[in-house]
């Protein structure tokens, strides 16, 4: 029977890569190259019910990873002997206090729900949630997208994470490692948590041989695929789902939200760099937004963009053409001319004429298009887009 690739959920950038086979007419879905990461969630939660002794596990990766996917599936399997609480931060400009503790005070209420109603100090809270966590069963307790939360609530989670071993509990947190810039405040919170009941759990992406079964059905080229997303889940599966070699629009609703955060001279950053195939470089990035070198730590830190040895690129190409797709056309058509004066007279070697091919196409520019032809056929190739 054949294994359909299911939409993304409601969280959108996180949501699960899924494979239903035979199995899902018993509803049951196979996360997929998930399994080792199961196995040991499943493994740490057995020793919390039998030792009574907690541990604090952090679930990192980037947007998209599968991080909500693959906690949905612990905690569906984790029987009923097991209380599972989840709680989520959410990415507002001012986060209420404790803002992702109000869930879980609601659904246990008694002492934790007047502390977090009642602005508790973040040390009453800590105290509050270990005593509840002591009294109940074997507890999971989910605090996803940590990378948002207040700083009452980092509090709370450094205060229970040195005392976690006191109490029957799977702490699992999740975080977009890439947002974690180095003065992140849940950065020193993870420097300061010791180190001997604590574990770090990184999702990867998946693997080339994965994208390929996935998109064994599609008309989609699997390679190309798998080189455009990098093996990220949610651009895997939201391509496949939109069926063509186009952005997929929930892909562009996703980029474009993160972009919109931003600062203004990041965002402008950002439409520099989106009209650069592959990667640009610092000289040239200056050349085409001058704020670029202010920027750059926002952009980064924001993890939409990644520097590598020789420049400066858009973490995954997807959400390079979003973004270079939402520009306006004269917009695009100035950062092209910008571009093109740059590598005419590059501060580093020789002009690269596939490159101002590119940007002269690009721009419209058929005088620098004309003067480039002789060195043609390569061109395009090298500084075109992707099919």
């Amino acid at each position: 029977m054949a294994r359909i690739v299911e939409r993304a959920g409601a969280r959108g950038e996180d949501a699960p890569v899924q494979l239903s086979g035979q199995a899902a007419s018993v509803g049951t879905v196979e996360l997929l190259e998930r399994s080792e990461e199961l196995t040991l969630l499943r493994e740490w939660m057995a020793a919390v019910s039998e030792q009574s002794k907690g541990r604090l596990v952090f679930v990192c990766g980037e947007a998209g990873i599968g991080k909500t996917a693959l906690l949905r599936r612990f905690c569906a399997g984790a029987g009923e002997s097991v209380r599972v609480l989840w709680a989520s931060c959410d990415p507002l400009f001012t986060p209420r206090p404790l803002g992702p503790l109000l869930d879980i005070a609601r659904e246990t209420a008694g002492e934790l729900r007047d502390q977090v109603d009642g602005g508790g100090k973040p040390h009453d809270v800590a105290s509050a949630l270990l005593r509840e966590l002591e009294s109940a069963k074997p507890t999971v307790l989910v605090l996803e997208d940590l990378h948002w939360a207040d700083e009452a609530t980092l509090d709370v989670v450094r205060l229970v994470g040195r005392r976690v071993d006191s109490v029957p509990v799977l702490l699992t947190a999740s975080y977009r490692g890439e947002q974690l810039h180095r003065a992140h405040p849940l950065r020193i919170v993870l420097g300061e948590l010791p180190s001997t009941s604590v574990t770090r759990l990184e999702l990867a992406g998946l693997s080339r041989e994965a994208v390929v079964s996935l998109a064994r059905w599609s008309a989609l080229d699997a390679d190309e695929l798998y080189a455009r997303t990098e093996g990220n889940p949610f651009f895997v599966t939201e391509a496949l789902a939109a069926d063509t070699e186009l952005v997929p629009a929930t892909v562009r609703d996703a980029a474009l939200a993160r972009v919109a955060r931003l600062g203004a001279s990041a965002r402008g950053l950002l439409d520099a760099v989106a009209v650069v195939p592959q990667r640009a470089e610092v000289w040239l990035l200056e050349a085409l937004a001058p704020s670029a070198r202010e920027a750059l730590d926002e952009c980064v830190s924001s993890g939409i963009l990644r520097t590598e040895a020789n420049g400066i690129a858009f973490r995954h190409e997807l959400a390079r053409l979003a973004v270079e797709e939402s520009l306006t056309p004269d917009l695009a058509a100035v950062l092209h001319r910008r571009a093109i004066a740059a590598l005419a007279e590059p501060a580093i070697g020789p002009p690269d004429f596939a490159r101002l091919a590119h940007h002269a196409e690009a721009a419209g520019d058929r005088r620098v298009g004309s003067s480039l032809r002789p060195h043609g056929s390569g061109a395009r190739g090298l500084g075109g887009r992707s099919p």
